[in-house]
């Protein structure tokens, strides 16, 4: 009886030994070195939380399989929140590329008069295993003293990376900062 209990408490310890472990990741700016924090009070953006489908709202990394099927990766993970990962992302890419303006995100510390808000929705936010990266949703930006419209705009982006999730996750950074370039330009033409 002592034996089977040390085999199966052996046993045990061994399957332990086995499980793999995940492998987490993170979205970044493209060009962030010359990022400075400078709070200039009378040009403020503040970046909404991020809205992202929900099938995106989850740590697990999704890729495509086809338009109909996508893949929960259990053991790759971002490494947090995503919807606050593209958020942060976003403002740093802005602040760079819009250095004139204070560029914030929400939820403020205290707060602000005579700011204006981005708001962003992701619809869809993948790649697949051929390393076709895709990203698609909605901006706007409103003037939150008088509650006004200010612009919006539709995107879709798509760009081909190397076909490894590393490559996926770089090419999906590079998407973001598209973005963040598209979003500068047209608010300079505000």
């Amino acid at each position: 009886m002592n034996k089977s209990i040390i085999i199966y408490t052996t046993l045990a310890i061994l399957l332990a030994g086995c499980t793999s472990k995940s492998n987490f990741y993170q979205l970044s700016p493209i060009n962030h070195t010359s990022y400075k924090r400078v709070i200039k009070k009378d040009k403020v953006i503040v970046i909404a939380p991020v809205e992202v489908a929900d099938y995106l709202d989850k740590p697990q990394i999704i890729t495509r399989l086809d338009d109909q099927r996508v893949v929960v990766n259990e053991l790759d993970r971002w490494a947090g929140s995503i919807d606050k990962n593209i958020q942060s992302v976003i403002k740093i890419n802005l602040a760079v590329k819009m250095p004139k303006y204070t560029i914030l995100s929400k939820p403020l510390s205290e707060p602000i008069d005579g700011k204006y808000t981005l708001y962003i929705h992701i619809d869809k936010f993948d790649g697949d295993i051929n390393g076709s990266v895709v990203l698609d949703g909605r901006w706007s930006l409103v003037y939150e003293d008088e509650n006004s419209f200010i612009k919006g705009k539709e995107f879709h982006y798509h760009t081909q990376g190397v076909q490894t999730l590393i490559g996926v996750i770089k090419s999906e950074s590079k998407l973001l900062d598209r973005l963040s370039s598209d979003i500068a330009q047209n608010i300079y033409k505000k």
